[in-house]
């Protein structure tokens, strides 16, 4: 591998774990690509990537804020060009499902998986490049996802409120954190409800819901 050509990709890393992102940033310097910043919220750093325009993002999807697959959908409306790592430590196959059908999503790597260290600085060269990657280690998932516990029903909106309720937030928190108003956050939350309502995930759902009433 040619470290000195490394260094003409620009990359900004959101991640809402400190020591994971201090990782990040140390392999990355290693190889000789250029960090421009690391952030821990979605919003803080939609801004600075507006201004500053980096080759590629690696995104964590659960951030403090908002999640990053709202993050990547400001980004590409801005910037399509910019390039996109996901990374998450999510298995259940709904949610990557959801992240892989995403056309604002370049690649997945997953933070748990054997492949995931071994395979990231050609992972990250392959896609600035302009291909995509998808982790190893969800080829098994994929294969025996089945539609029971399907969450492709919900609108990206809803999905992102679902993922929000999923981390204990209330209506009022992810009113503020998702700029929209309390009314639709609840609206929205009833038709979570209601399309999850005959699959495994209706428990879950219920519950959500009753805490974010909290």
């Amino acid at each position: 591998m040619n470290k000195e050509a490394n260094a003409k990709y620009t990359i900004t890393i959101v991640e809402d774990s400190r020591i994971h992102a201090e990782w990040l940033n140390a392999e990355l310097s290693d190889n000789n690509f250029s960090v421009l910043n690391i952030y821990q919220y979605g919003k803080e750093a939609i801004l600075a990537i507006k201004a500053s325009t980096p080759d590629l993002v690696i995104l964590d999807f659960q951030l403090k804020d908002i999640t990053g697959l709202e993050v990547a959908k400001k980004i590409k409306l801005f910037n399509s060009a910019i390039k996109i790592f996901m990374l998450t430590a999510h298995t259940e196959i709904s949610i990557i499902n959801r992240i892989i059908t995403d056309k604002n999503i370049d690649a997945l790597g997953i933070k748990s998986s054997p492949y995931f260290e071994s395979n990231l600085i050609s992972a990250i060269l392959h896609i600035c490049d302009g291909g995509t990657y998808l982790d190893p280690s969800l080829l098994g998932k994929l294969r025996e996802s089945s539609s029971e516990t399907n969450l492709t029903a919900l609108t990206q909106r809803e999905f992102e409120i679902f993922i929000q309720l999923n981390i204990g937030k209330s209506e009022e928190q992810i009113s503020h954190d998702l700029n929209i108003e309390l009314a639709s956050v609840r609206n929205l939350k009833s038709k979570i409800a209601k399309k999850i309502n005959r699959t495994k995930l209706a428990p879950l759902v219920s519950k959500l819901v009753k805490n974010a009433e909290k």
